[in-house]
């Protein structure tokens, strides 16, 4: 309850203090052994690095200025990034425990994170189920056993990909639909850029609609002319 009630009192303060031309960004991370976070912009072909947040006891909070919406990187040590989506005006709000970070954040203030974040939950959800049968599947390199789990994996597969395709169709115009469209499992893509082109002709239309001026959207029709054409 004390946690909530600090969360909607940062959340409160920062409407107020943030103007519309930035975006704010405070929180704190439960059993933070880190004193710093590095900020960086996620982009199409590269990661800029933007600034070093401060941690104290956990918490920080941040102010920037960008020219449109942006895919956006919270790194807390070498194996947890956070990934939130944000423009001006927005004023985001994070928690969660640093012991296990990536399974536990949670970022209020953009409808668009919270999307995000939802999709990633259920990339976890795929990756809790098919986890268990990697035992399973080294123990049984060949044979019946491994037949069995190559066909529950695919069929976990197929079903995480099927939502993936749905929650894009649901999303069109959303920033959160490329992230979308890119998901890994480990180093396997669920959707092929040249198999898929259609659908990812679909998420460029849509974008050029709702941020016809945005820097994905010009590097995304790139992609499309050099890999698809």
């Amino acid at each position: 309850m004390k946690k909530i009630i600090y969360l909607l009192f940062v959340l409160f303060l920062f409407c107020a203090a943030c103007k519309k031309n930035q975006i704010c960004l405070s929180g704190q991370f439960e059993n933070a052994a880190k004193p710093y976070l590095l900020l960086s912009r996620s982009e199409t072909y590269e990661t800029i690095f933007l600034d070093t947040i401060f941690l104290q006891n956990g918490r920080f909070s941040h102010t920037l200025t960008e020219e449109d919406i942006g895919i956006y990187l919270l790194q807390y040590d070498d194996n947890t990034v956070l990934s939130f989506i944000a423009q001006n005006g927005d004023n985001l709000v994070f928690s969660g425990d640093a012991r296990d970070l990536s399974r536990t954040y949670d970022v209020q203030g953009n409808e668009e994170t919270q999307l995000l974040l939802e999709s990633r939950r259920k990339l976890d959800q795929f990756y809790d189920k098919t986890k268990v049968w990697s035992a399973v599947f080294l123990q049984h390199p060949d044979g019946e056993e491994h037949e069995k789990v190559m066909n529950l994996y695919y069929k976990e597969f197929d079903s995480h990909k099927a939502y993936l395709t749905q929650f894009i169709s649901q999303n069109k115009g959303k920033l959160v639909t490329l992230p979308a469209f890119y998901q890994k499992i480990g180093n396997i893509a669920f959707f092929d850029v040249q198999k898929d082109s259609a659908l990812l002709r679909e998420i460029y239309t849509a974008l050029t609609l709702t941020h016809p001026n945005s820097s994905y959207v010009t590097d995304l029709k790139e992609k499309l002319e050099y890999d698809c054409e």
